[in-house]
């Protein structure tokens, strides 16, 4: 049980960086036949900025809205492994449930701050693109999804 609780806390925070609105998601490409040993290449948002029609002042602020994104949940992230470690160490020492209680609260109100902070980047991002860019975004990934998978 005790090694379990910090899996979780770093998978709840891996969930919610996925979950960020798949815009910067990057987007499997399938491996050669040929060469099994080619490394897969990733594809973002920014891999299609003609397809999308994504202006210089659209990646501009994409990018930084997301590089900030990225920092918060490193940031975070890094939160979540201390607070887990923490955790565990007062499971194993059998410290006051009170204060166990605490250590899990601190870590779920750090996962509320990283899953709020994703909806919100999500929503910031849709306000920068147009309905019909985020269309086609959402028509590649679900044909590249779809490819990878096969």
């Amino acid at each position: 049980m005790i090694k379990k609780i910090l899996p979780l806390a770093g998978m709840a925070l891996g969930i919610c960086m996925m979950a960020s609105h798949c815009f910067a998601q990057d987007i499997p490409v399938p491996k050669s036949d040929n060469s099994p040993n080619q490394r897969e290449q990733v594809k973002t948002i920014f891999s299609f900025k003609n397809e999308i029609g994504i202006t210089d002042d659209q990646e501009l602020k994409l990018k930084a809205l997301l590089y900030d994104e990225q920092s918060f949940f490193d940031t975070n992230g890094s939160k979540l492994k201390t607070l887990g470690t923490e955790l565990n160490g007062m499971v194993e020492k059998k410290e006051d449930m009170q204060a166990v209680k605490s250590k899990l609260e601190e870590i779920a109100n750090v996962q509320v701050e990283v899953s709020y902070r994703n909806i919100e980047d999500g929503r910031k991002i849709e306000a920068i693109l147009s309905p019909d860019q985020l269309a086609k975004w959402r028509d590649i990934q679900k044909k590249y999804i779809v490819q990878s998978k096969t």
